[in-house]
């Protein structure tokens, strides 16, 4: 057997492995709220799109 059979030879049913970016099907840094399943990269390149607004909280006045 080789090192992929070997390897890839488990069922990847759940746990970190078993997603990935609906996108560009990267595994790492998955932004998996609302369903979302985008990688960080993706969701700040199509956030926009999809309706979300970057809040700014106002500065604090100097005391």
């Amino acid at each position: 057997m080789t090192h992929d059979a070997v390897w890839f030879s488990r069922p990847r049913k759940y746990g970190k492995g078993s997603r990935q970016c609906r996108l560009c099907a990267h595994q790492a840094g998955l932004i998996r709220k609302y369903g979302l399943d985008l990688c960080r990269q993706c969701f700040r390149e199509k956030s926009a799109a999809i309706g979300f607004v970057k809040v700014r909280h106002p500065q604090p006045l100097p005391i």
